[in-house]
């Protein structure tokens, strides 16, 4: 009898190898870019991670992705790193992560008179800390339990502060914002199509950003500005994914913004407003049983005065499990 539990649980972690890194490939996300497909979908608990990407951007948008710059023209470059744990909270699926973003922005605002070394910023970008936690179709599952779970939709919470990278008010380009940014998001998926074992997965996630205020914004020549606040933004992103072979997906995703109006001294900006529809297609590949490498491209198909942006991404995950204590919880309800 426990030759026979011990094969049957050998061959779940057989599955484990195949299916795990799929459920958490794209846990690294900025704003700009979004979360990105893979992100969405559950995961088993247990799990420890470091998520780390390289993004290059050029865009008339900040490096955070949300504020819009009339007359920029920046080149950027990102090398975001996530760290992260999933656990359970009342048999619910849960996750914290943080992550910090170091980058390089360079190029001009056209119509400002920014001298020559101000026209690049290096440092951090805005980063966050965040919050998952399972709302309907998000069990608690170890890696072996996980791995046997029928797949079905589920819907988590999402909750993630954005803290400021680095920021000069003396400077009219920076990486960070100087202000937090809250945001409250549902990401919810849902796998369909006749293959069991490798569905479709379709992934949706309605969020709302709010901010507070800059206090210490960018000095204009000939305008004194005191502070600057933007408008609530709604976002919502989607992706539609499938596993090519056990080891290869490929994706394609829409993105949509709207708001974030700034406010100059209470005098509301009309050119700043975000009415964006993005694109991208994505492609991953799992190397190792816990290592995934992915590859990203993106663009805004049509933007509201004028917003512009083109991404190129590239990153890895890897993740660690603790198999022998999974294994150590599974063996006694098999005996």
């Amino acid at each position: 009898m426990t030759r026979t539990v011990y094969c049957h649980l050998n061959n779940l972690f057989k599955k484990v190898s195949i299916a795990l890194v799929i459920f958490i490939a794209g846990t690294s996300n900025l704003l700009a870019q979004g979360d990105g497909p893979r992100s969405m979908l559950l995961a088993p608990k247990g799990l420890w991670g470091v998520d780390a990407k390289w993004i290059n951007l050029k865009q008339n948008l900040s490096p955070a992705g949300n504020i819009l710059i009339p007359g920029a023209d920046l080149t950027i470059n990102l090398f975001p790193i996530t760290l992260f744990h999933t656990f359970g909270i009342g048999g619910k699926f849960a996750q914290v992560y943080a992550m910090v973003n170091p980058g390089k922005v360079k190029g001009v605002i056209n119509g400002l008179p920014i001298p020559i070394q101000d026209r690049e910023a290096s440092g951090t970008s805005d980063g966050f800390i965040g919050f998952k936690l399972g709302l309907i179709g998000a069990p608690a599952l170890n890696v072996v339990q996980f791995a046997g779970h029928q797949k079905a939709f589920s819907m988590n919470f999402q909750f993630r502060t954005w803290y400021s990278g680095s920021y000069n008010s003396n400077k009219a380009i920076n990486l960070g914002t100087n202000r937090l940014t809250f945001e409250f998001g549902l990401p919810m998926a849902l796998p369909f199509g006749n293959n069991k074992k490798y569905p479709w997965w379709f992934e949706t996630m309605p969020s709302v950003e709010f901010y507070t205020t800059n206090n210490d914004p960018f000095f204009i020549p000939g305008s004194r500005v005191n502070s600057t606040r933007q408008k609530a933004l709604f976002v919502i992103e989607n992706h539609l994914s499938k596993n090519i072979t056990p080891k290869f997906w490929m994706g394609v995703g829409l993105r949509y913004q709207n708001g974030g109006k700034l406010v100059r001294d209470d005098v509301p900006q009309l050119d700043s407003r975000l009415n964006i529809l993005g694109a991208g297609i994505d492609a991953g590949y799992q190397v190792l049983p816990f290592l995934d490498l992915k590859a990203s491209y993106g663009k805004v198909l049509a933007g509201y005065n004028g917003a512009t942006s083109r991404m190129f991404r590239l990153g890895a995950t890897f993740v660690y499990a603790d198999l022998k204590k999974a294994k150590a919880e599974m063996a006694p309800a098999n005996k």
